[in-house]
């Protein structure tokens, strides 16, 4: 019998507590983790200084495109360089040289929501990102390398492989127009 009514008023306790705490439910709202992974892919073609240039979002992913942090890119096929526009300096900086001869570690370049890095070459398809400052420290976002899909006169693939502040792994792809040949065939 006793064993009765502690469970009873162990019962009531529960309920009474749930009842208590039932209006604050609504207030608490669930989060869909998907949806704050950082994303790298191209956004857009765009104008900038009356060229054509590429568009890449750096960024958490938000229902607005317009509020992500992006950056304007240009491929020069001619040149085998990416650049990266720079609003302070008010140009374009050079940040990956496909040419092996011509390739030298390019220092603190700075993609949108991610660290700085250093990049250095690992093969004629591969570089490798690392920090400015010696050994980055936990909960930072950064991009590890960068990897060469395809390279032609018009197109230029690249697949962007990165971490979150939690240390999960990603990649993005960038895909990049040279626009001074963008009516060529993709082979040529």
């Amino acid at each position: 019998m006793q064993k009765k009514k502690k469970m009873t008023s162990r019962i009531k306790k529960t309920t009474f507590l749930l009842i208590l705490f039932l209006p604050f439910t609504s207030i608490i709202k669930g989060q869909i983790l998907e949806f704050y992974n950082p994303i790298v892919v191209t956004y857009r073609s765009g104008m900038l200084n009356n060229e054509k240039v590429n568009a890449g979002i750096f960024d958490y992913f938000k229902q607005d495109t317009s509020k992500m942090k992006y950056e304007y890119l240009k491929y020069d096929s001619d040149k085998e360089s990416l650049y990266k526009y720079d609003d302070t300096k008010n140009s374009f900086q050079k940040i990956l040289c496909l040419k092996s001869e011509n390739f030298k570690s390019l220092k603190k370049i700075k993609l949108g929501i991610f660290d700085e890095f250093n990049l250095t070459r690992e093969n004629s398809k591969s570089f490798i990102a690392s920090s400015p400052y010696g050994k980055y420290p936990s909960h930072h976002k950064i991009v590890t390398s960068i990897d060469i899909l395809q390279k032609t006169k018009k197109r230029l693939i690249i697949k962007i492989n990165y971490q979150d502040e939690f240390e999960w792994k990603y990649f993005g792809i960038l895909i990049l127009t040279d626009y001074k040949y963008e009516n060529l065939e993709d082979n040529e």
